[in-house]
């Protein structure tokens, strides 16, 4: 039953406040990854008359912080990121810690990897579960290391948490082989949350430019997403001789030196940088190839949300990418080569019929929305029901 401060029940509002339960969430920043975006989403699921919900941000800059719910309670540690915070993190994470966090919760999720996950490892309350969850193969990239004093002391902070949530089987055994797999046995694999009638909605909201054949990437322009070997390869094709369109839809710490490549190599006419978009569906639906071209990824959103518009995917292989396409039922996987992801997008334009089928894969793709599933799911773990 519903238990309210204006119903006769004997209970008053604090005492009913006993039965919620205190939450408290950890993450990097709030910009645009995905990460990001699935935390934004889980807030906005998570029920606030059956949870009080915290949410501690490290490095306070972002663009989503507009749009956390106004019943979660927000704190920043420092301002922005930059060396010295990344040494104060390194060196006095504990004194971090009970600094900022200065109350009792029933639940801590350190929603990922790095600082949230090294901070928030620090609570000795046994009445408290804690939660790490991780979307990226550091063992391809170990970007986290610059935390911690050393690798043994990384292993132990994740040796505090009382399970370790992965966002695909594949990060899961690579985290295994690199930290060992005692750490890994109590863990739980939870596939991030997409809302398929809100993307399908959302991508109808603006018209995009289609005149010749197009093809859409989304994401950060970091070093990981290979942003620089798919202008390459456009290169490449603008040499064969190809007429097309490139929309890279994203920013990120690469997009000066993506635009310098771009405009020394002349490639204005074909490789447009869209840069951040907060709805960047019309530019995935208007499309007629999604390519994904990481070096490394956890689970990618965006290849998800090319599947759900029914748009042929052409992705690298790379950690999660099987599990987001259905080990190649919803989309082509190609070996993690430059070589080989400019072969397929080559095929796309030489054989139609090789283009048609993956819009069927994708299409088959598009039905599987899992998203109430996946979010309960979530909510199950955190409440400690299922593993």
């Amino acid at each position: 039953e519903d238990v309210s401060a204006d119903s006769e029940d004997p209970f008053s509002a604090k005492e009913f406040e006993r039965f919620m339960k205190k939450v408290l969430f950890a993450i990097n920043t709030l910009n645009n990854g995905g990460a990001e975006k699935v935390l934004l989403t889980l807030l906005r699921y998570l029920d606030p008359k059956k949870y009080e919900i915290h949410l501690l941000v490290v490095f306070g800059e972002g663009i989503y912080f507009e749009q956390i719910p106004q019943y979660v309670r927000v704190t920043h540690i420092f301002p922005c990121k930059s060396k010295e915070a990344t040494k104060e993190i390194r060196e006095h994470a504990a004194k971090l810690y009970e600094q900022y966090v200065k109350e009792s919760y029933d639940v801590m999720v350190a929603f990922l990897e790095g600082p949230s996950t090294k901070i928030l490892s620090y609570c000795n309350d046994p009445m408290c579960r804690k939660y790490a969850w991780m979307h990226t193969n550091l063992k391809k990239r170990h970007r986290t290391a610059v935390f911690y004093k050393s690798f043994e002391e990384e292993k132990y902070a994740y040796s505090q948490y009382d399970k370790i949530v992965f966002v695909s089987e594949a990060i899961r055994v690579a985290f295994g082989e690199m930290f060992g797999i005692e750490l890994v046995q109590n863990a739980a694999v939870c596939y991030n949350p997409l809302e398929a009638k809100t993307i399908r909605r959302m991508a109808e909201a603006y018209e995009v430019a289609h005149d010749k054949f197009t093809i859409c990437a989304v994401g950060r322009v970091i070093p990981e997403k290979g942003f620089l070997r798919l202008t390459s390869i456009c290169e490449h094709m603008v040499e064969d001789g190809r007429d097309f369109t490139l929309n890279i839809v994203g920013d990120g710490k690469e997009y000066d030196r993506l635009k310098e490549m771009v405009e020394s190599h002349h490639l204005e006419k074909w490789e447009h940088l869209i840069g951040f978009q907060e709805n960047p569906y019309p530019y995935i639906k208007n499309a007629d190839l999604f390519v994904c071209s990481s070096l490394n990824e956890g689970y990618n959103l965006a290849i998800s949300e090319a599947v759900i518009l029914g748009v042929p995917v052409i992705s690298t292989d790379c950690s999660g990418i099987k599990e987001n396409l259905g080990n190649g039922k919803w989309g082509y996987i190609v070996e993690n080569r430059k070589e080989t992801l400019y072969q397929a997008i080559s095929r796309c334009f030489d054989e139609p019929g090789f283009l048609e089928e993956l819009k069927k894969k994708s299409e088959a793709g598009s039905i599987q929305d899992t998203y109430e599933g996946r979010l309960k799911k979530i909510e199950s773990v955190i409440e400690g029901v299922v593993n």
